[in-house]
């Protein structure tokens, strides 16, 4: 391998490597695929069905269906492929890695699969009738072209892995903060109360009664509740230690009950920045919030995908059930109509309020469009899902929303339910409950449906 070679980018190393493998060695290789692309498929799904960790991912009617040609598609695309078709290729690996991230597939599960792969085809290739030279050739062909199949998924893995975590850990700290606005007001205000009554105390001379940040109401919210909110944001550690800070010298000067001349200076100091950084985190966190519907106060979009994936990793992991609804508010256009824009904001928040009121805290919901509601109902199998949908609907039809003018508006809504049966991807499951909701509507509304086969 040459200086120059290294120096390249893996797309131009690949490029080059096809351009310097003689065409009849190439060959060797497409025909051992051609004999051998069906059995390397079946060793491939054969070993990971009995691989502990890797078979929670896979489900045999997608294996057989559609999983199964995709592969042979890509051994033989891997080593069909010119030089001038290598972008193509690189780009299909890149699409590869990124479902790998999507679905959390461990990046040694993809190298073990890879094994069975090259190994597969390494006993194809010694079986035909080359010389020992090429098929030499023909083996060190088979594993730089594998090589570079990795380092593009693994690169592709690499950042869409790193974009899922930071939407995990934003949809935690969502989760965490119900309303950050008013977290934030209430413990800036509680803060504040800590600082008068610790001023107070220096004003009167008091050292025994300088009361500890710890010890304090906001103390007491910032180690049980504010430090998991603010984890990951570098003044977090700021803020701990300024606070540690403070309790040192406020147990020192109690213990001695001599106040130093210069502590008053020091702590409104340290008041003032403690003042700034719990202000700063907070807005930070607020820009967090914008996973929230500003109206109804229940998630937005954002985060759909994320807890969509997250339950379909934790189902396939333990075998657990989940259902997914979707809810659509009857004739909505009609009340915005009749009503005004107020009253269809008011319709909307009541919907939110008695969804919310019939699911558990486990439970997800999501304004999913303008007059649509998603509900991710976490260990639910589908029967208990159409049961809980059904009992929302219930729920909106007996009880009409009274507005402030005392006038009632009748609410019902159209439902469309589905249930986690191996799907990998969000969108698949995503789309069944939109299509059971349009047969809900089309069917006279004001009604539950699934597509599923129900129990």
């Amino acid at each position: 391998m040459s200086s120059a070679f290294i120096t390249l980018s893996p797309l131009d190393q690949m490029k080059e490597t096809i351009n310097a493998t003689p065409v009849h060695v190439r060959n060797i290789l497409r025909s051992v695929v051609q004999d051998y692309g069906v059995h390397c498929v079946d060793l491939f799904y054969n070993a990971l069905f009995h691989h502990e960790r890797a078979a929670i991912f896979l489900e045999k009617e997608t294996v057989e269906v559609k999983m199964r040609p995709q592969l042979l598609a890509w051994i033989q695309s891997l080593f069909s492929t010119e030089a001038d078709q290598a972008e193509e290729l690189s780009e299909l690996q890149r699409r590869v890695g990124t479902v790998h991230a999507r679905l959390d597939i461990p990046t040694d599960i993809v190298v073990y699969g890879m094994y069975i792969i090259k190994q597969a085809l390494i006993e194809g290739i010694r079986a035909t009738t080359a010389n020992k030279d090429d098929i030499i050739a023909a083996i060190i062909y088979l594993n730089s072209m594998m090589d570079f199949a990795f380092k593009f998924m693994i690169k592709a893995y690499d950042i869409n892995f790193r974009k899922k975590v930071e939407s995990d850990e934003a949809f935690r700290l969502v989760s965490l903060g119900h309303n950050i606005s008013y977290e934030k007001e209430t413990q800036i205000s509680t803060f504040s109360s800590w600082s008068t009554e610790a001023f107070f105390c220096l004003c009167k001379g008091h050292a025994q009664d300088l009361p500890a940040i710890a010890e304090s109401e906001f103390g007491l919210w910032l180690t049980h509740k504010g430090m998991s909110l603010f984890k990951g944001t570098h003044e977090a550690q700021e803020i701990q230690q300024k606070v540690r800070a403070v309790d040192v010298k406020i147990r020192e000067i109690k213990a001695s009950g001599l106040i130093p001349p210069e502590f008053p200076t020091e702590l409104h100091k340290a008041v003032t920045n403690l003042t700034f950084l719990i202000g700063r985190v907070f807005r930070h966190l607020e820009e967090v919030e914008n996973g929230r519907d500003p109206l109804t106060k229940v998630f937005n979009r954002r985060f759909l995908d994320v807890v969509i994936q997250n339950e379909i990793t934790f189902a396939l992991t333990h075998e657990k059930p989940f259902s997914l609804v979707i809810l659509d508010i009857d004739h909505f256009k009609k009340i915005n109509d009749r009503f005004g824009h107020l009253v269809g904001d008011e319709v909307l928040c009541f919907v939110a309020e008695i969804i919310a009121a019939n699911v558990r805290a486990n439970d997800f919901i999501f304004r999913y469009g303008g007059e649509e509601f998603l509900i991710v109902l976490t260990e639910t199998t589908l029967a208990d899902g159409l049961a809980s949908a059904e009992r929302i609907r219930r729920a909106l039809a007996e009880q009409p929303l009274t507005l402030s003018s005392h006038d009632q508006v009748s609410v019902t809504i159209s439902g469309g339910v589905t249930s986690f049966e191996g799907e990998t991807n969000s969108r698949l499951l995503i789309h069944q409950a939109d299509e059971a909701l349009y047969k809900a509507k089309n069917n006279g509304r004001n009604r539950i449906v699934t597509t599923r086969n129900s129990p």
